[in-house]
């Protein structure tokens, strides 16, 4: 059934797309006039005649420059008059196999390869159960609780998050075909449906989704206010979907971490170029999980992941030993937004100061390093005062104020019957 819904949902897109495609080829002669008077207005403006005009110029100089060094060469023998050769040109013509071989040729590669990932998925959709088994007989036949929980944690995360890049493209392709049908771009419909299939493939796949819509607002308009516009209108929405929404929305959904993101795209795309680029998420997340259920590969969810790596204590030990009290103090106050100081200073910071006594009892901490540690925790108690003047405060709290609030009398005076 899941197969059957993805070609249904494939084919209604296929046919949505190739009936605004047709409609487009039929207008394109329309804007051949107003392609021509930009490239004409590229040769009129700018200083000196524009860009065109200038290497324009710069071929017509060249050629006259030739033309006079070859009128002051000597003439060698004027009485013997060459003759003119007579330009022979042969010209085969195109059988059709032919043409059908160079239409078809450069499509054959790709064709194949989109083939052939359909009918593996297909047989691997059909065959699922048989597949999870014989994976779960080679991987973990001998703890199958946390093998199941591994596949479980897999299937939840790469599903989660392609339904959230789902979610995140309509958001970015709806205003896309709303603001290019409010400009006057024909075929918005078209263009929004691309831009949304497009953004799959990560990085580049929005580049060549904006760049067919600004080619046919250069065509549409006869000046480039409209080319400015669908430009501005790309940029935005690529700002905040991309910058904002994607590095928080995908990582917090998928366990890995923005900066994770970016290398599994480089290390996949490099690997197996752009379907790699396609498949980086959802391959990293697996490794990932794959590291959190098994020990020897721990290293990869420690890699990529995006959960702390270190306890409280012992990060805040590592910025005392390394003479930071300033980073401490801000990893302080993060935690202080949870916990009152004294709970602080309980569970994190003693510990700390532990881990600092067994380095000492075990010979690894000179007595410089010791008296920065202890210097750092200084200047953190320091820096910490102004919260615990605050708890004191609030423990503190006049009594009649809180009196004062359950009587019903304002005055503060007993009603006697």
């Amino acid at each position: 059934a899941s197969v059957l819904g993805a070609f249904a949902a494939l084919g209604l897109f296929s046919f949505i797309v190739a009936t605004q495609v047709s409609e487009l080829a039929q207008n394109i002669p329309v804007y051949q006039t107003n392609i021509l008077t930009k490239i004409r207005s590229l040769k009129e403006t700018g200083v000196g005649g524009g860009i065109l005009a200038r290497l324009s110029q710069v071929v017509e100089r060249v050629g006259q420059e030739i033309d006079r060094q070859d009128a002051t060469l000597p003439a060698a023998a004027p009485e013997k008059p060459a003759r003119e050769p007579v330009p022979v040109e042969i010209v085969a013509r195109e059988r059709p196999l032919q043409v059908l071989q160079n239409i078809v040729g450069p499509l054959i590669s790709p064709l194949g390869s989109a083939g052939l990932i359909i009918v593996v998925v297909i047989f691997m959709l059909l065959e699922r159960e048989d597949l999870r088994d014989r994976f779960i007989r080679l991987v973990g036949y001998g703890d199958l609780h946390r093998t199941t929980e591994a596949l479980q944690d897999a299937a939840k995360r790469v599903g989660r998050y392609l339904l959230m890049q789902l979610v995140v493209n309509i958001v970015y392709a709806v205003p896309i075909a709303i603001g290019l049908w409010a400009l006057g771009i024909p075929n918005a419909l078209l263009w929004g449906l691309l831009a949304l299939a497009l953004r799959f493939v990560p990085y580049i796949g929005p580049i060549i989704g904006m760049l067919l819509p600004l080619f046919l607002a250069l065509a549409v308009a006869p000046g480039w206010s409209l080319v400015l516009w669908t430009a501005a209108l790309f940029v935005v929405m690529e700002l905040i979907t991309g910058n904002i929404i994607e590095p928080w929305l995908y990582g917090s959904r998928t366990g890995l971490s923005p900066l994770a993101i970016i290398v599994a795209a480089i290390f996949w795309t490099w690997l197996w170029g752009p379907l790699g680029l396609i498949l980086s998420t959802p391959l990293t997340v697996c490794l990932v999980v794959l590291g959190r259920h098994v020990p020897q590969f721990e290293f990869l969810d420690v890699l990529f992941g995006n959960e702390p790596v270190l306890e409280p204590h012992a990060r805040l030990y590592q910025r005392l030993l390394a003479g930071d009290p300033e980073e401490a103090t801000d990893h302080a106050e993060e935690m202080l937004e949870e916990k009152y100081l004294v709970e602080f200073y309980d569970k994190v910071a003693i510990p700390a100061l532990l881990l600092g006594e067994q380095d000492r009892v075990r010979g690894v901490m000179g007595d410089l390093q010791r008296r920065q540690v202890a210097a750092s925790a200084l200047v953190l108690v320091a820096n910490l005062d102004d919260s615990a003047q605050e708890e004191a405060g609030e423990e503190e709290a006049p009594p009649e104020a809180a009196e004062a609030s359950d009587d019903g009398d304002p005055n503060g005076e007993d009603e006697t019957d």
